[in-house]
């Protein structure tokens, strides 16, 4: 087992000024720098994404709904290896590899589009979800006494990127006659994440690999240890539940809004800009008391929050009320995205982080993959503006199950237990 004070920080980190003079805090510069990369591409390409499907390779909202399903099957099924794996031979390396193989992948996107996307589709979920597990397993690691604070600064970045990229990734789009370039951007960003984050200090992993059948029976005792975690997994299914009910606002609104309202990509790309800029105040203004709130109250009013917008983005035709609505919606879920992974984290028990938090993305990837197939199909027979309706009812009364489950303990002020062979 590497030594838990070992230090791989880079010589010019090490001695760049006091804010890295801890070992706690070269770990949320570095998670910080990584971060901002990732979140440029990823809210880039997440923006374009839609557009690119439906305008350039002429698929339908239904067909990109069952796009969305193909990629969080294939997230249900990698993850499930990929995630064991991290816990293994440690977030650091196979957040690496994983973004190196995520920007493969968009690279193939970019030069042959139409021929590669159903097969790469996966592929890419799989890739990218583990790359985000993993970061956000390091982000829980960084302070186990400020974890709100590490939570709040990081989700911060990612919605301080949100503010400019879907505007330049739209703007750029446009002025280079398509999104397929935008997608090698998106891939250089990687790899500059990639670099960044093995820069990670301090992470502990446990011994090299022994035999096969050992590890494969220690892996499912891993994923066991964090399934019977009973509080944990009432929220898991819960939040679940709740978030796939008004699953359709994420997956629609940027077809709903460029091709039933009429509105250009540019205008799309300004509103999701405007959204980004409001996520990022919100997130500022959250962190102050992310440490010290209750988070099932805070998942309770945002729940109900987010299930009342998507009903009043069903109820108008009217774009600027959509676009609002839409707005509305996105930062409060936005909002629950840090303190979902500190309820897990807090609630995960004897379960290590990544098994609990790769329990977590297996059944989200699972429920969004049942989800956006079932949104196919309905797309095709009530339309989108009904899914947005009827699925915020739905979210709405599912939200108020969060006030019925138990707060989740503070976090200890020792660090993630790991599994020995």
């Amino acid at each position: 087992m590497a030594h838990p004070d070992t230090d791989n920080t880079h010589p010019l980190l090490q001695h760049l000024s006091p804010l890295v003079a801890t070992q706690a805090r070269r770990r949320m510069v570095v998670v910080a720098a990584t971060t901002l990369f990732f979140s440029f591409m990823t809210i880039g390409v997440e923006t374009i994404f839609p557009l690119w499907v439906t305008q350039d390779l002429q698929f339908d909202a239904g067909q990109w709904a069952q796009l969305r399903s193909l990629r969080f099957a294939g997230v249900f099924i990698g993850v499930i290896l990929l995630g064991a794996l991290s816990d293994r031979f440690g977030q650091r390396l196979l957040s690496v590899i994983s973004m190196l193989g995520a920007a493969a992948s968009v690279i193939a996107f970019w030069l042959w589009g139409k021929q590669v996307i159903w097969l790469l589709m996966p592929v890419y979920g799989t890739l990218m979800s583990t790359a985000f597990v993993n970061l956000n397993t390091l982000t829980q690691q960084i302070s186990y006494r400020r974890q709100g604070l590490a939570n709040s600064i990081y989700r911060s970045i990612g919605a301080g990127a949100g503010i400019v990229t879907p505007a330049v990734a739209t703007w750029l789009g446009v002025r280079w006659g398509g999104y397929p370039p935008v997608f090698g951007l998106g891939a250089v960003l990687l790899v500059i994440s990639a670099i960044i984050l093995w820069q990670y200090p301090g992470e502990e992993v446990p011994n090299k690999l022994d035999n096969v059948r050992d590890e494969v029976k220690r892996l499912g005792q891993v994923y066991l240890t964090a399934l019977r975690q009973r509080e944990m997994m009432l929220f898991i299914l819960l939040s679940m539940l709740w978030g796939n009910l008004l699953a359709g606002v994420g997956a629609f609104f940027a077809i709903y809004y460029t091709e039933n309202l009429r509105q250009s990509d540019e205008a799309f790309g300004r509103i999701m800009s405007i959204g980004g800029g409001a996520i990022f105040l919100a997130t500022l203004i959250t962190g102050v008391f992310l440490d010290r709130v209750s988070l099932k109250k805070l998942h309770g009013v945002a729940g109900l929050i987010a299930g009342a917008a998507s009903i009043a983005m069903g109820l108008t035709f009217t774009h600027q009320y959509v676009a609002a609505g839409f707005i509305l919606f996105s930062i409060v879920a936005n909002t629950l995205i840090g303190p979902s992974s500190m309820w897990v984290s807090r609630s995960a028990g004897e379960g290590t982080q990544t098994a609990a938090f790769s329990v977590y993305k297996v059944l989200a990837a699972l429920f969004v993959a049942i989800a956006m197939f079932a949104l196919g199909w309905l797309e095709g027979h009530i339309g989108i503006r009904s899914i947005f309706l009827y699925g915020g009812i739905l979210g709405l009364i599912s939200a108020l199950g969060f006030f019925l489950l138990p707060e989740p303990p503070l976090p200890k002020a020792w660090p993630v237990k790991v599994n020995k062979p």
